[in-house]
């Protein structure tokens, strides 16, 4: 899959729905870190709170399907350093987009945004963390029994991305 196939472009309304959907999979959002119980939140409240927070964009295929979103959050202007979260839709996962879409994101962080650092929590089974190693992550830490998904304690391991004078992968 090429990076060029995927694009990232501001959260349209008509990207809703699908967002939507990826909110309410509680099976997604318990390997997201994310609630363990479906989110009722309307899509445009999360919306304004997380732009308020940080910024987030649409995941998009080469016809401009929404395929997810990707965020970066809690930036700490003096730090340089701010937080990565993806979450894309069951079909557009092992295509490529992940990737893509997370080189995309370095890039911004990097250039646009001039930061030094990304980190990101990933639950320790998810296999996303291979993706990220293989882009330059590296695990930092292991928060243990850290996230609770109603039934197991998951263990979360923390990765960080240092610009350090190169590129992203």
């Amino acid at each position: 899959m090429s990076q060029s196939l995927t694009a990232l472009r501001p959260v349209a309304e008509r990207d809703h729905p699908v967002l939507s959907e990826l909110r309410q999979d509680v099976v997604l959002q318990r390997m997201l870190l994310g609630a363990a119980e479906p989110i009722t939140e309307p899509v445009a409240d999360w919306l304004t709170r997380r732009a308020a927070a940080g910024w987030i964009m649409t995941v998009t295929d080469a016809a401009d399907t929404c395929l997810g979103y990707v965020q970066l959050f809690d930036r700490h202007d003096n730090n340089r350093t701010a937080w990565f979260g993806i979450c894309l839709a069951l079909q557009a996962r092992g295509r490529g987009h992940g990737r893509a879409a997370t080189l995309q994101t370095l890039e911004i962080a990097r250039t646009e945004m001039n930061l030094r650092k990304v980190s990101l929590k990933v639950r320790a089974d998810n296999p996303a963390s291979r993706l990220y190693s293989r882009l330059g992550f590296r695990a930092v830490g292991t928060q243990r029994a850290e996230y609770d998904d109603g039934a197991t304690l998951h263990d979360v391991v923390i990765m960080e991305y240092l610009f350090d004078g190169r590129s992203a992968a």
